[in-house]
């Protein structure tokens, strides 16, 4: 007699690996499901990122070449400016002391007397006279204006001459008599750096001023020459020189 299976007593089975695959199958299609939003979502961050980078680069590139354009377009202009006088895009003056901008409502004590300087340097020009004699500027030491004559008797011994110079000082002022004071402005200010250097080791160095042809000053130390005081390389012989300039200021220019 053939057995009869009572199908009855398997059912809660059936039924459990049924929902388990049903679970199953959910779970993996919902897991898909979240991962394809996460990759869509890191691939539109990356999208973001990418558009921003380039546009970054974009606008460096054009700055750059702003930059370069402008620095092109720029004039160069020889030598140092020391005064400029300008209008701005509203048409007010605007003023500029040794390549930098200053206020000049008020204008402050000390760009004052920078500006009464330059001014007075300028003044031969305006009152329609030469600014220097022409001639070499080693040679122009050499006249009765230079206070070298004076200031020798200071020294243990005279400084190297300068190129063109002759070897020794010409010493013409007599016992009971005093040199003519110097007469520029470069030789005012070398009388008192010469003053100040007899007092310091640099008095063997040969350090002086003298007055170029076109009206600025010609720093000498020995047989070096500069080109204006900004291009003296030695810091302690620069600093003594402005000194001597600050020291200037408050003899001639006190009120300012």
């Amino acid at each position: 007699m053939q057995a009869v299976i009572d199908w009855s007593k398997f059912l809660p089975v059936i039924v459990g690996v049924i929902a388990l695959i049903i679970g199953m199958a959910i779970g993996y299609f919902d897991s898909n499901n979240r991962a394809a939003k996460k990759i869509a979502q890191a691939e539109q961050k990356a999208e973001i990122a990418v558009a921003q980078a380039k546009g970054d680069a974009e606008r460096a590139i054009n700055t750059a070449q702003a930059a370069r354009a402008a620095a092109e377009a720029k004039p160069s202009l020889p030598g140092s400016t020391l005064l400029r006088l300008w209008l701005d895009v509203n048409a007010n003056p605007q003023l500029d002391l040794d390549n930098r901008r200053v206020e000049v409502a008020p204008l402050a004590e000390l760009s004052r007397k920078r500006l009464l300087v330059l001014l007075n340097m300028m003044r031969p020009w305006i009152e329609g006279k030469a600014a220097a004699p022409v001639a070499p500027a080693p040679a122009a030491s050499a006249s009765p204006s230079a206070p070298e004559p004076r200031l020798m008797p200071l020294q243990m011994t005279p400084p190297p001459p300068a190129p063109e110079q002759p070897a020794a000082p010409v010493v013409a002022v007599k016992k009971d008599e005093k040199p003519a004071a110097p007469t520029t402005i470069v030789g005012q200010i070398d009388e008192i750096l010469q003053g100040m250097l007899a007092l310091t080791t640099l008095a063997k160095r040969g350090i002086r001023l003298t007055e170029s042809p076109e009206g600025g000053v010609v720093v000498w130390v020995g047989l070096t020459k500069f080109a204006g005081v900004g291009e003296v390389t030695d810091p302690e012989v620069k600093a003594v020189i402005q000194a001597a300039i600050r020291a200037w200021e408050k003899k001639y220019t006190p009120g300012l």
